[in-house]
C-alpha cells in the first residue's frame, strides 16, 4: 500500500533549470521502504545513488512535505520509466516520481502501477 503522504509531496529546487526535459524521473536513496534512517546513512545512500546515475542527473531536488517537516534529497534525471523503476527497486524505494510533458505521476516500484498527480509545476517551489 502506498503511503498517502507521497501524494502531498512538493518539490524544492535551488534554481529553475535552463530547460526541463520532456520526461524525467525524481529518485532518492533516502529512507528505504519508508524506514527513517539517520541523516548520515541517507547521505551515504544518496552518494551511492548519485555515483550510479551521475551522467543522467540534471538537477538536485528535494521532495518535501507541504509543511517542510519531512524532506528527502533527491535527483532529477533523464531516463525511461522502466529505468526509473529499476533504480528505485535497486535502492529499495517504494515508489519514484516521473514527469512527462509537465504532468507528474507516482509509480510504485514493486508493481509498476502509476497514479497521476497533476501538474508538476504546481508542486514546484524555489527554496
Amino acid at each position: 500500500m502506498m503511503n498517502r503522504e507521497y501524494f502531498k509531496t512538493i518539490f524544492l529546487i535551488p534554481k529553475i533549470p535552463e530547460f526541463w526535459p520532456v520526461e524525467f524521473a525524481i529518485i532518492t536513496g533516502n529512507n528505504p521502504m519508508d524506514v527513517k534512517l539517520p541523516d548520515h546513512e541517507n547521505d551515504l545512500r544518496n552518494q551511492k545513488l548519485f555515483d550510479k546515475i551521475r551522467d543522467k542527473v540534471f538537477l538536485n531536488i528535494i521532495g518535501s512535505s507541504p509543511d517542510r517537516s519531512h524532506q528527502e534529497h533527491s535527483f532529477a534525471l533523464t531516463c525511461s520509466i522502466q529505468e526509473a523503476i529499476q533504480i528505485g527497486e535497486e535502492f529499495e524505494q517504494r515508489a519514484v516520481f516521473y514527469v512527462r510533458e509537465g504532468m507528474l505521476k507516482l509509480i510504485e516500484c514493486s508493481s509498476s502501477k502509476s497514479q497521476e498527480m497533476g501538474s508538476f509545476e504546481d508542486r514546484l517551489l524555489l527554496g
